[in-house]
């Protein structure tokens, strides 16, 4: 790579992001230096952005496919080229976690170092996948992990706290991954996000979270909660308050806060309950929580294993059923203009419309000019 190689990167500063050219580094022993194709926002991006979270990544991003550009010695099996996907969570090295605390996708070339590699967490994406559809490879296998979590309890309904992205794929996958007769609710904060899963997942029954739960489920009850981290608490508040018994498991995918307890579960710390499944182990770690009128079950995830993701990249390959999640699929400088709007505005509703998953070009098309947006 030349000394005076540079390439164009989303830059945060404060909570206003900007299209920066960058250093371009050499991979060494180890190392690969990829060219991300099209990434998408997700929540934590958002939260990370808002300054909501201290994560330091001054580039964030973890979802999306890219290419091989150069390989550093020592990474056998990779050749300029190769189409990869990254696993942005590393089981066993937490200076490793894509986007948060190493810099993410959001950039036209991004290294990633070599505890990564050799873990095996760089894997072969096909090339007919659409690049537009490969930022769901790590989002669909993250739910499809949950959705297995919650299957060991034998649900009768499934209640989704949280109507982004993740939401609804986990709204739009239930009866496939759960069970084909499960009831499937999803708790909504806003009526713009009610009104689009009546329209894009209209065998979920759709309600706003100051509505009355219980009147929505039957039988034995499971809850996934998918949320951002400040709700994920009040979320099974809410659901242990107005459900009971009929509770019977719980899964915080969302954001979990550090030490996150609750008077209701006493004894229960949420976010140790998640981290005992980083990487999605199979099968996975699991509390259990009883006292009279109430048993849980309770599990969670952050992340899921190499073969997970390569499962979900198979079974996007033929499945365009989740596409239309995909809202807003943008050019950068115009998707950069979007992101800060989301950002600043502390909406998911720009210009009128419900921003569920803004998607970002990064192709090489854009050059240099394009840089202070």
């Amino acid at each position: 790579m030349p000394a005076t190689a540079t390439h164009l990167a989303i830059v945060r500063h404060g909570t206003t992001c900007r299209i920066e050219e960058v250093p371009t580094p050499d991979p060494g022993d180890g190392e690969l230096l990829l060219a991300p194709e099209q990434v998408s926002l997700c929540g934590t991006d958002i939260q990370i952005l808002r300054r909501d979270r201290d994560d330091p990544s001054p580039v964030v991003g973890h979802e999306g496919a890219a290419r091989v550009v150069a390989a550093g010695p020592g990474t056998d099996g990779f050749v300029p080229g190769d189409r990869v996907v990254v696993n942005p969570t590393h089981p066993g090295d937490p200076s490793f976690l894509l986007g948060h605390n190493v810099p993410g996708l959001f950039q036209q070339r991004v290294l990633i170092g070599a505890s990564a590699v050799r873990a095996g967490l760089v894997s072969r994406l096909p090339d007919d996948l659409p690049a537009a559809r490969a930022t769901l490879v790590e989002p669909y296998a993250v739910v499809r992990y949950a959705l297995s979590c919650l299957a060991t309890s034998a649900p009768d309904t499934l209640v989704v706290h949280g109507d982004g992205l993740t939401g609804n794929l986990a709204a739009l996958l239930a009866p496939r991954f759960l069970f084909p007769t499960v009831r499937v609710v999803v708790v909504h904060r806003t009526e713009a996000g009610l009104k689009w899963t009546q329209a894009h997942v209209p065998h979920a029954v759709s309600v706003l979270a100051s509505e009355p739960l219980d009147r929505q489920v039957t039988g034995a009850v499971a809850l996934l909660v998918t949320t951002h981290r400040g709700g994920t608490v009040p979320a099974v508040e809410a659901a242990v308050t107005a459900l009971g018994e009929r509770l019977v498991a719980v899964h915080p995918l969302g954001g979990v806060p550090p030490l996150a307890t609750t008077p209701l579960l006493p004894g229960v710390d949420l976010d140790g309950v998640r981290r005992a499944n980083t990487g999605g182990p199979w099968p996975p770690a699991t509390t259990t929580f009883t006292r009279p009128g109430l048993s849980l079950t309770l599990s969670g995830n952050r992340g899921v294993t190499n073969a997970q993701l390569l499962a979900a990249a198979e079974a996007l390959r033929a499945d365009g059923s989740a596409d239309p999640l995909l809202t807003h699929v943008m050019p950068l400088e115009p998707g950069v203009r979007h992101l800060n709007r989301i950002i600043g505005d502390r909406t998911r509703t720009v210009d009128g419309e419900l921003v569920l998953r803004l998607v970002i070009d990064l192709g090489h098309s854009h050059t240099i000019s394009s840089r202070g947006v």
